[in-house]
């Protein structure tokens, strides 16, 4: 009986395989490196995990936030002036947090769009200028105004021929000053119409008159309108 037992027992241990230890049996764990199953970012934790060779348990263990946010780049949520700080702000792309930090104020300045203008008597011109927000015009105002006036609003009128100086004071004490050159208009050249010219078999020019000095030696003259004319420049003499 005893023989029948061991045989029994011996068979046993062979066809069945062998069970993995558990902790329960006291495993000596062999564990694997951490791996990383949930990435922490700037402000949530993430998770770790590890697992042993020999029973297979695992473990895991929370990983902190990394606090290293991703910013956005900063933009304006308010413009500074030259009396006023502005503010600007950005968010994390990650966990949406943000953060602002104010700007400076404007240094004041002005300055024309044009440090020279030239301009025909009678004419006007609107002078255009930058300067910083928050600041105004206090005044315009001409150095010479025989030559050229100034509106309150930055008009000029070319008055006569010379040369004046226009300066615009703003609010802030700035000031900045375009030159005005003014010359005089251009007088319209009369031409000459005539309904019968002359000219010449071997000349260049067709004439207004007959008794044109340039004509005095030619024997051959002919005429009639200026379309007709096989000649394209007017004479200098006569016309």
């Amino acid at each position: 009986m005893k023989k029948k037992l061991l045989c029994f027992f011996l068979v046993a241990a062979i066809l069945v395989p062998a069970l993995p230890v558990t902790a329960d049996n006291s495993c000596h764990h062999e564990w694997s490196e951490w791996d990383t199953t949930i990435e922490p970012d700037c402000g949530n934790t993430g998770e770790e995990s590890r697992f042993c060779f020999n029973c297979y348990e695992d473990q895991t263990r929370t990983v902190p936030a990394t606090g290293d946010h991703l910013w956005d780049d900063w933009y304006n949520t308010k413009k500074s002036t030259i009396h006023k700080t502005g503010l600007k702000k950005r968010e994390c792309m990650m966990c949406y947090a943000t953060q602002t930090k104010k700007t400076a104020k404007v240094k004041p300045y002005v300055k024309f769009t044009k440090k020279t203008v030239k301009l025909k008597v009678s004419k006007t011109y609107k002078l255009k200028i930058k300067y910083a927000k928050g600041d105004s015009v206090k005044k315009w105002k001409s150095s010479n105004k025989r030559v050229a006036t100034v509106s309150k609003k930055g008009k000029v009128k070319a008055k006569r021929k010379g040369t004046a100086k226009i300066t615009v004071i703003m609010r802030s004490g700035k000031k900045a000053t375009c030159k005005i050159k003014v010359s005089r208009k251009k007088k319209a050249s009369k031409k000459k119409t005539v309904a019968t010219v002359y000219w010449t078999p071997g000349g260049s020019v067709y004439h207004s008159t007959i008794n044109c000095p340039t004509l005095s030696r030619s024997r051959t003259i002919y005429y009639g309108s200026v379309s007709s004319c096989p000649k394209s420049r007017p004479c200098k003499v006569c016309f």
